[in-house]
């Protein structure tokens, strides 16, 4: 297929946040006329990029206005993953025949170079921060990108063929990946694809968990013969028909012919296709958690199917500092450890939260919740007290947020001791947390601020609400406050 010329075409961006401003920077830069449109009124939009768009002579538009204004037919519409499918603007522009296509699919068609994606409902960010860092200590370029941020738009300037991308693909990304691509765009091939897990989440915008697996799955329909898919716990989904290699995370009678990792002590295998197994000391390893192995065996075969060395992925591993808020130490204060899990925005979170430490918990927990059933917690700590469960006890919580009050009446159900606060300021609110949570917790217990909820009823991110937690504990320690 030729390759789009886009000097002079017309093409609408929606949504006007990183990505969407990303996108429409660098479509300018090749000659396209855009038009831009978001749900906030153009006033609200960043002073910057409004000021931009102005000198560029970008049309602006605003959602509101679609009905009243003349909408210039477009060649096709690239769509940021913050807008749903359902927002009036994408029906507009798919009412009008225009083809509709994610900031993300579209880079990933125009990059000219190695992809390798990397999916699931949990363990996104650290799995790509590890793969991009064992690309690294094995000197092979790349730039990591996708949901993680940057755009993967913003990588674009540099020579794509010389580099590889190892992309965090979000949900709400793969959801504008196309069936049907637009002429002049060629189909995206991710010569490693990784899907992690599948567990509830994100339900309120997908509407139930097969449709949200199902945007997951979609990664590996832009693979063939000589690509590699790893394939964690995804539970029982269609799984379409491949042409890539499989490495299972988890073996399983379906695909038998896949391979798998061991884990033997401080020693991980991988055995490969075929029977071939080599072997990783983790005896410098510093994530907690059977997930983060997990996560590191993905790592392993995206950064060795890339061409990676055996001898350079170990040295990586030994060196590796995990990202920010996932199982992060925020320190001790009198006995009690403190962890910060601000990233856990879901229930298999937390669950995966709870299983990685050991000793009795006290859940700081809540939030703004994403359709999911919190009974999900009960059925857990139900199972673990009666199977010899090894992980951390769940003995009280304090709950925060939108959620707080659901959350309560399953905590409440299964005998764990409960405090709810009200509040819409994050930072008093996560400081009052911590010392009401060191007030019910004893030495040598764990304090874990592990949400199983979104951030963005009182925070402007998990970052922002993984932050206040390391200051509350700080002015702990500081002894600002007493417990």
């Amino acid at each position: 297929m030729q390759k789009m010329d886009f000097t002079g075409a017309k093409i609408a961006v929606l949504g006007v946040g990183e990505a969407g401003q990303a996108a429409a920077r660098w479509l300018h830069s090749r000659g396209a006329e855009l038009l831009c449109c978001d749900t906030l009124a153009v006033n609200e939009w960043s002073p910057e990029f409004l000021e931009w768009c102005r000198a560029s002579g970008i049309r602006l538009l605003c959602e509101d206005d679609m009905d009243t204004q003349d909408v210039p037919s477009c060649q096709f519409a690239v769509v940021s993953p913050g807008i749903p499918p359902i927002a009036r603007m994408v029906r507009s522009f798919m009412k009008r025949g225009v083809p509709v296509i994610g900031e993300l699919a579209l880079s990933a068609s125009l990059w000219k170079g190695r992809l390798i994606g990397i999916t699931g409902t949990n363990g996104k960010t650290t799995t790509t921060a590890l793969t991009a860092h064992l690309l690294s200590s094995a000197g092979i370029p790349n730039v990591k990108a996708g949901n993680i941020s940057p755009p993967l738009f913003e990588c674009m300037s540099q020579k794509s063929e010389d580099m590889t991308a190892v992309l965090e693909i979000s949900s709400f990304q793969l959801e504008y990946f196309p069936g049907d691509w637009p002429d002049g765009l060629i189909k995206p091939r991710f010569s490693t694809a990784c899907i992690l897990n599948i567990a509830p989440d994100h339900i309120d915008r997908h509407g139930n968990t097969m449709e949200y697996a199902r945007c997951k799955l979609r990664l590996l329909e832009y693979q063939g013969p000589g690509d590699m898919a790893v394939l964690g716990p995804v539970g029982q989904v269609s799984m379409p028909d491949m042409d890539a290699d499989i490495f299972m995370l988890r073996p399983s009678e379906r695909h038998g012919h896949g391979a798998h990792m061991d884990i033997a002590g401080s020693c991980l295998a991988i055995v490969w296709p075929g029977g071939a197994r080599e072997e990783y000391d983790l005896s410098g390893w510093r994530l907690y958690g059977r997930h983060n192995l997990e996560n590191l065996a993905t790592a392993i075969v995206a950064a060795r199917h890339a061409g990676a060395g055996h001898d350079a992925v170990q040295n990586g591993i030994n060196i590796f500092q995990a990202p920010a808020y996932r199982l992060q130490n925020s320190g001790t204060w009198r006995g009690i450890r403190f962890i910060n899990d601000s990233k856990a925005t879901n229930v298999a979170a937390l669950i995966a939260a709870l299983e990685s430490v050991q000793g009795d918990v006290t859940l700081i927990a809540g939030g703004r919740g994403k359709g999911e059933e919190f009974s999900r917690i009960a059925e857990f700590v139900r199972a673990g007290s009666s199977n010899g469960y090894k992980g951390g006890m769940l003995k009280s919580a304090v709950l925060i947020g939108e959620e707080a009050e659901r959350m309560a009446s399953v905590m409440q159900g299964i005998g764990v001791k409960t405090k709810v606060l009200s509040g819409t300021d994050g930072e008093k609110t996560i400081q009052e947390a911590v010392r009401i949570a060191v007030a019910m917790s004893r030495p040598g217990d764990i304090v874990l601020l592990s949400p199983a909820c979104a951030s963005f009823d009182m925070f402007s991110s998990y970052r922002q609400r993984g932050k206040a937690f390391d200051n509350a504990v700080k002015i702990l320690a500081d002894g600002v406050f007493n417990a």
